[in-house]
């Protein structure tokens, strides 16, 4: 996975840990980023060293950096239902994750997060629909 772990891509408030005697470090995407650092970058944030275990067993901050199934896209989400419940499930996403959000799903501009999806199904499932929802597409991102 290290080939793929591209710096630029992580959020800029994303926390970094330097405990290098962690027995997860190779395993932790916090440490790996801090390793990728670039030189010109000035300032980053930092998990406190004295707010973890050094050990790295129960470690609050531990990422794993496994990539997780993301969908994009729900322009055709409700297509196949009948229109009556498709407005009812509509205004319950809606109601669930806010107007801006649900418009932000819609048109691609943010991912879909595999805790959403299950949601969704769930809303869907509420409602006497049984299929899997139709998303536009997925991509693998890290966690």
């Amino acid at each position: 996975m290290e080939e793929t772990l591209d710096y630029n891509s992580m959020p800029r408030e994303f926390a970094h840990c330097l405990n290098a005697e962690c027995e997860r470090a190779g395993e932790c995407l916090r440490h790996r980023m801090a390793l990728l650092m670039p030189a010109e970058r000035g300032t980053v944030t930092i998990v406190n060293p004295r707010a973890v275990d050094p050990s790295g067993r129960d470690c609050a901050y531990f990422k794993s950096g496994q990539a997780v199934t993301y969908a994009l896209g729900i322009t055709r989400l409700l297509d196949d239902l009948p229109h009556a419940k498709s407005v009812v499930i509509k205004q319950q996403l809606i109601r669930h994750f806010g107007r801006t959000l649900y418009y932000r799903f819609r048109r691609k501009e943010r991912a879909i997060s595999p805790e959403d999806q299950k949601c969704i199904r769930q809303i869907f499932f509420r409602n006497g629909v049984r299929e899997e929802p139709v998303f536009d597409s997925f991509v693998e991102r890290l966690e």
